[in-house]
């Protein structure tokens, strides 16, 4: 419900796989890999501050802003759902 509720899947598709490149904007990557390679208190780090491991920000086109706002609880299923086996 988080995925729908954020409109993560309005830019990263309705199974949360990534998007091509369309005429309202760039190409969208599966979050799915990066996420993977976290545990859920970066995650939500990640999420609260716009900025990706690196110290790489996330770019303009990614309204991080709009996760930054959820509550833990919205934030950790959203991790549960992005680390859950694809079925």
């Amino acid at each position: 419900y988080v995925a729908t509720y954020g409109d993560c899947r309005g830019c990263h598709g309705p199974d949360m796989t990534g998007a091509p490149a369309s005429a309202v904007g760039p190409a969208v990557p599966n979050p799915r890999p990066l996420v993977s390679t976290m545990d859920q208190a970066q995650f939500m780090e990640m999420l609260r501050t716009g900025v990706r491991p690196g110290n790489r920000p996330f770019p303009d086109t990614m309204p991080w802003q709009n996760a930054a706002n959820m509550t833990d609880t919205d934030l950790a299923a959203l991790y549960a759902y992005l680390t859950a086996p694809v079925q």
